[in-house]
């Protein structure tokens, strides 16, 4: 595999330096420098795309970029067209609902407000998951900017789940596309193929493939079941690129990847009284965990207890810093976008190696640790795979 041509995409060159000086094993921010993350130019473009043709988007979530590279023996699909897979960045955090907001719209964390698993609506106070939402939750109004698939004479399918139909993510992401639903898990390739058919000759048709993220989440990417997974994605592949119609450009991508962590990595914030005192809530997830001071005033505090208590286990990153380290948009300005007031956090936790950072107050106490984790900005969460192929 070879990384894209844009800064963003490289393993090597994108690496800390001047933003994270104090965290190697960390990449920069994914807009520090000027710099754009190359999965926000993968679905615009073919939105805006009129000398005809279908493209279908194969998103296979939590398959990144060096966990690809390291199991391609069970791969042979991929494998075969290594040559072809090139490497850029997604965003931060390294997560589904923001991840794949920004592929769908082009736009930035910082612009659509999708800023996390969890994101806290600043209406009821509580944290919001991204992917189904929350009643009184409008998709319209909590992601109110113009989006390309309202703008495009394409006729845009999302084949998905018919539980998702309601879901945020669709309602905002994936506003002006049209949704056509799979009758279950082992239906997307015919779901696929019949949205392809569907659409006509310019058909554009995103397919969202959750196995391996499941598989990492609950076993581990250091597991058979994720192993299985892989194979089954790569096999589904397969199956597409043999069946799609004649002349159909197919790109294969990636929300985030994954790393394995354990309980004895994990940095429990409830039992640190110094946090605790100035901390109203938490958002995120625990490889990119959102503090909320109580205060305005408590947050200069709060960031450096959470500072000391997680010391180089994580790098913690006050609301200004944030925002001037490119970590959520372009720009150096900690400004912060009309609609988007109360969903910033006073600071982010980005965890390092293999920890995660959490508050045990918002589990219940029969809640299972994932094995497998995402959010932060190593190179295995934030570099993802791109192929495009045409059949």
């Amino acid at each position: 595999m070879t990384p894209a041509g844009d800064a963003s995409a490289s393993p090597r060159g994108d690496r800390a330096g001047t933003t994270f000086p104090s965290a190697p094993d960390l990449l920069s921010a994914p807009f520090a420098g000027g710099a754009r993350p190359g999965q926000l130019d993968i679905v615009p473009p073919l939105l805006a795309r009129a000398d005809g043709g279908r493209d279908l988007v194969v998103l296979v979530d939590g398959l990144g970029s060096e966990l690809l590279e390291e199991h391609l023996a069970l791969t042979p699909t991929l494998r075969r067209l290594r040559d072809e897979v090139r490497t850029v960045r997604t965003v931060a955090p390294s997560t589904t609902a923001t991840a794949m907001t920004s592929l769908i719209t082009g736009l930035a964390p910082l612009e659509h407000g999708v800023l996390g698993y969890l994101t806290r609506d600043p209406r009821s106070g509580r944290a919001v998951n991204q992917l189904t939402g929350a009643a009184g939750i409008d998709p319209a109004q909590w992601m109110p900017c113009p989006v390309p698939a309202e703008r495009t004479r394409r006729r845009a399918l999302q084949v998905a789940p018919a539980k998702h139909a309601g879901s945020l993510l669709t309602g905002s992401a994936f506003r002006g596309w049209e949704f056509f639903a799979q009758a279950e898990r082992g239906d997307r390739t015919g779901a696929a193929l019949a949205a392809l058919r569907a659409g006509g000759d310019d058909a554009l048709v995103h397919l969202h493939v959750d196995d391996v993220d499941h598989a990492g989440h609950k076993h581990g990417v250091d597991s058979d079941a994720w192993r299985d997974a892989l194979a089954g994605a790569d096999s589904l592949i397969g199956t597409l690129l043999r069946r799609a119609p004649t002349g159909t450009r197919v790109h294969v991508t990636a929300d985030h990847g994954m790393v394995d962590t354990a309980p004895e990595r994990t940095i429990d914030l409830a039992r640190v009284p110094q946090v605790r005192r100035g901390l109203a809530m938490v958002a995120g997830e625990p490889r990119a965990l959102v503090l909320f001071a109580r205060r305005r005033e408590d947050a200069p505090a709060l960031v450096e207890a959470t500072r000391e208590a997680v010391g180089e286990h994580a790098v913690v990153l006050s609301r200004e810093e944030m925002l001037g380290a490119g970590l959520l948009g372009p720009g150096t300005s900690p400004s912060i976008p009309p609609h988007l007031h109360g969903r910033v956090g006073d600071a982010i936790v980005l965890a390092r190696g293999r920890w995660v950072v959490d508050d045990s107050r918002r589990h219940a106490s029969s809640r299972r640790p994932e094995t497998g984790v995402h959010g932060s900005l190593t190179s295995a969460e934030s570099l993802v795979p791109l192929l495009t192929v045409e059949v």
